[in-house]
C-alpha cells in the first residue's frame, strides 16, 4: 500500500517528536541514577576512650529459699508471723510444747548432782584404798555421760524455740498451728532479704570480655520509683549457658533501701557502662561486613560523600561495639548500616547520625 505525501508528512513528525520525548526520558534517568545517594546511617572510628552503655531486664530474686524446722519433734504451740511480713533475723517465729523437755532438763540435772556427790565420796575412800580404782573410774564415766545428758536436754529444750537465722520474707505457712510436727518437718518458707538479687541473661561475648576493669558502674532502676537509681554490685554467675539463648545468668546485689518493699518477682532495669581502653578503635559491630572470601571490610565515605571498601582486622567484642586493630585511623567516618546494597563509588546520604558508644 502506498501512503501519499499528505499523508507521510505527519507520521513522520510523529516519530520525530516521539523520539526526541524517549530521548529526553533516556538522559533524565541516566542523570537520575548518577545522582542517586542511598540512604546509611553514619558512625564515627572511636578511640578517646569512651563509654558503652547497655542495657538488660532485670528480676528480683531471694539470697536463699529455705524451709524453716524445728530440730526436735513436738506439739506446735505458737506461730507469730504473717505470710508476707518481712521479719528481722533473730525474731521468734514459733514454739513447741516444751513442758516434756523441761522435765527432761530437770532429771538430767538432778541426776548429774547426785552422781557428782557420789563421785566425790569415792574419791575420799579411793585415797584411804577402800575401794578399788575400778569403782571409782566407773562412777566417772557415769558422772561425765550424765553431763553429756543434762547437755542434751538443754539444747532440746531451746530446739522447741524456732527464730529467723537472716532478714526473711515469710512466703508460705506450711503447717497449722497446734499439729504435732516431726524434726526436719517445714514450718515456714522464707526468703532472705538480707539485700535485694537482681539477675540478668547477658550475652556470652559480652561476659567473655568485660573485665572488671572495663566496668564502670552497674545500676539498677525500677518503674514504680522513677527518678531513683540503685548502684549494683556483682555477686556471681552460672557456669553454663542456657541451650537455646546462648546466655549466662548473672547475679547482682545491692543494699535493701528504706521504707521500700522490692520483693523476689519484681522487674528492674539494669544499666551497664564499659569503659574502652584509651586508644583502641571502636565501630558498630553492624558496620563491618564479610567480602566472598570472608574477610572482613567496612564501606569509609570519602569527602564527596562516595564509599570506599576498607578491609578491616577485628579485636574483641561485646556484642555491640568491635575493637579494630588495622585498616582504620580515628574519626574516620562509615556506614554503620544500611550498606548491604552498595558498591564501590556509590554515593550516600546520612538519615541518623551516630557517633558509635
Amino acid at each position: 500500500m502506498k501512503l501519499s505525501a499528505n499523508v507521510r508528512f505527519p507520521l513522520i513528525a510523529l516519530l520525530a517528536v516521539a523520539a526526541a520525548v524517549a530521548g529526553c526520558s533516556d538522559s533524565g534517568a541516566g542523570e537520575e541514577q548518577s545522582e542517586r545517594q542511598w540512604p546509611v546511617k553514619i558512625a564515627t572510628v572511636s578511640s578517646d576512650g569512651e563509654i558503652s552503655q547497655r542495657q538488660f531486664a532485670g528480676r528480683v530474686k531471694a539470697v536463699q529459699t529455705v524451709d524453716l524446722s524445728f530440730q526436735v519433734g513436738g506439739k506446735l504451740d505458737q506461730l507469730q508471723f504473717r505470710e508476707g511480713e518481712i521479719i528481722p533475723k533473730g525474731k521468734l517465729i514459733a514454739t513447741l510444747d516444751d513442758r516434756d523437755f523441761r522435765r527432761r532438763v530437770k532429771e538430767a540435772r538432778v541426776n548429774l548432782e547426785l552422781l557428782e556427790k557420789t563421785l566425790a565420796r569415792q574419791r575420799s575412800l579411793a585415797e584411804r584404798s577402800v575401794i578399788s580404782q575400778q569403782q571409782l573410774d566407773e562412777t566417772e564415766t557415769s558422772y561425765n555421760l550424765a553431763k553429756v545428758t543434762l547437755e542434751k536436754a538443754e539444747q532440746d529444750l531451746a530446739y522447741t524455740k524456732l527464730r529467723v537465722p537472716f532478714d526473711a520474707l515469710a512466703t508460705r505457712q506450711l503447717v497449722e498451728n497446734y499439729t504435732n510436727v516431726l524434726p526436719g518437718q517445714g514450718i515456714v518458707r522464707l526468703q532472705n532479704v538480707s539485700e535485694v538479687r537482681i539477675q540478668v541473661s547477658v550475652p556470652e561475648k559480652l561476659l567473655a570480655t568485660a573485665s572488671r576493669e572495663r566496668v564502670q558502674s552497674i545500676t539498677a532502676t525500677f518503674e514504680f520509683l522513677p527518678g531513683h537509681e540503685f548502684p549494683l554490685e556483682y555477686r556471681e554467675h552460672q557456669a553454663e549457658a542456657d541451650s537455646v539463648t546462648q546466655t549466662y545468668i548473672v547475679e547482682l546485689g545491692m543494699p535493701r533501701p528504706e521504707n521500700v518493699q522490692i520483693l523476689p518477682g519484681m522487674t528492674a532495669r539494669v544499666n551497664l557502662k564499659l569503659n574502652h581502653a584509651q586508644g583502641d578503635l571502636w565501630v558498630p559491630l553492624s558496620a563491618v561486613q564479610n567480602s566472598a572470601d570472608g574477610s572482613p571490610f567496612v564501606w569509609l565515605i570519602n569527602d564527596d560523600q562516595s564509599v570506599s571498601r576498607t578491609p578491616v582486622e577485628l579485636g574483641r567484642t561485646d556484642g555491640s561495639v568491635v575493637q579494630i586493630t588495622a585498616g582504620l585511623q580515628p574519626s574516620m567516618k562509615m556506614v554503620a548500616a544500611g550498606g548491604q546494597h552498595l558498591y564501590e563509588g556509590a554515593k550516600v546520604r546520612n538519615y541518623a547520625q551516630q557517633s558509635v558508644q
